[in-house]
């Protein structure tokens, strides 16, 4: 019987200090995970301290990306032809955390700041 084969561990697990790679990918590790961040740090014998540290660090450090809407503009899609009329009228605004937030053309201004705020907010279950 043959056995089983060693997973490699990832790299950010055997580091006493990080660099800002290694922290990505451990977040990254988390996000997939689906876990809390508690959850994950003790999954995987981490400080849930330290990958929230670097969690603030890395969303700061990156500067916002922004794209130009042109009102009257097409969407691109990858198929534009099975897309819906409702599929096309619409913008996607993608938050910091990484939640998109896809919002019709027609819209009350009010109502998405509520909800954007309410959005960033929430933390992962």
């Amino acid at each position: 019987m043959q056995k089983p084969r060693a997973r490699s561990s990832p790299e950010y697990l055997s580091s006493r200090r990080w660099t800002a790679e290694q922290a990505g990918q451990a977040l990254a590790a988390l996000d997939r995970s689906g876990l809390t961040l508690t959850a994950f740090a003790i999954r995987e014998g981490l400080d849930p301290q330290r990958l929230g540290r670097w969690r603030r660090q890395l969303a700061t450090a990156a500067p916002p990306v922004f794209e130009e809407v042109v009102p009257g503009a097409p969407a691109a899609t990858a198929d534009q032809g099975a897309a819906t009329w409702a599929e096309r009228e619409r913008f996607e605004v993608v938050l910091v955390s990484g939640r998109v937030v896809r919002v019709p053309e027609s819209f009350d201004v009010g109502a998405l700041r509520r909800l954007l705020a309410i959005v960033e907010e929430v933390r992962p279950c």
